[in-house]
């Protein structure tokens, strides 16, 4: 796999865009972008693609279908609500959304450009609307960054190996290695969509770590005190330090703050560990 120059791409980024394989938001990450140019150079993983989603509509699909319960008793209404206050705000009518109570994740689109719903765990709908807000604008970031379908091959392949090998042996190098950069993309949409920093942090670290919600809100205590945080896993903590130089940026502060494409390069350094691997 080619090398992701992310100066060079910048200057991409300024030009007309004609190699772009999806809509580009403003809020997506650059390296994002170029890494979906780079899968649509992949001959057989459109192959892979097509067939994966064929398979994935006559099993997972239609099993997910059959489980879906749909939001429309009154103790769900503020999860309406929330759901479509955020596809307004993302210029979206309101969008096909269900709870999966077999789902792990709380948030999850799925389909193709042929067809997109969304699915909402039972444990998420416990959540604040705030913390609802960031799961809900992550997942209109998945849908208008062209991530869906990518994502729904990677959650079949992955439920298809579980248990005999890990998806990461299955699955194009290419394929993963967008995977950590479209994760930016979508968090950035989530935050633009709750405009909370406290309701991201939450969220990502109940959607990765075994622990109760008085740990968590210990931690985010400690990081608005400015203390030393128990991030549970390197990954998150990179997450946030992400999300904080998008807060810096002038389409997140709207009046004053830095170019996105200062803020993509001081995010690709902080990821520059990744690189390679």
């Amino acid at each position: 796999m080619p090398d992701f120059d992310f100066q060079s791409y910048v200057s991409c980024r300024r030009a007309d865009g004609a190699h772009r394989p999806t809509r580009v938001q403003n809020y997506a990450y650059l390296e994002d972008i170029e890494r979906q140019r780079q899968l649509s150079d992949i001959h057989l993983l459109h192959k892979a693609l097509s067939i994966g989603l064929q398979a994935w509509r006559y099993t997972e699909g239609r099993k997910l279908q059959g489980q879906a319960v749909e939001l429309n008793h009154k103790g769900v209404a503020h999860i309406v609500r929330a759901w479509a206050d955020v596809c307004f705000a993302f210029e979206h009518d309101t969008l096909p959304i269900k709870v999966l109570p077999s789902q792990q994740a709380f948030f999850e689109p799925y389909g193709s450009e042929d067809g997109v719903f969304f699915g909402l765990s039972g444990p998420a709908c416990s959540l604040a609307v705030s913390q609802l807000k960031f799961l809900f604008g992550r997942g209109i970031g998945a849908l208008d960054n062209g991530h869906v379908t990518y994502l729904t091959l990677r959650r079949f392949a992955d439920g298809l190996t579980r248990g005999l090998v890990g998806v990461a042996e299955q699955l194009p190098e290419a394929l993963l290695h967008w995977y950590r950069s479209a994760q930016i993309t979508q968090d950035r949409a989530g935050l633009l969509a709750c405009r909370d920093i406290s309701s991201a942090i939450f969220v990502l670290m109940k959607s990765r770590l075994d622990w109760s919600d008085t740990e968590i809100m210990r931690e985010i205590r400690r990081y608005h005190e400015k203390l030393d945080v128990d991030w549970g896993l390197d990954e998150i903590e990179k997450r946030v330090r992400a999300l904080e130089l998008f807060a810096s940026s002038r389409i997140y502060q709207r009046v004053g703050g830095i170019p996105i494409e200062q803020v993509d390069a001081q995010v690709q350094k902080l990821y520059s560990f990744w690189k390679g691997k």
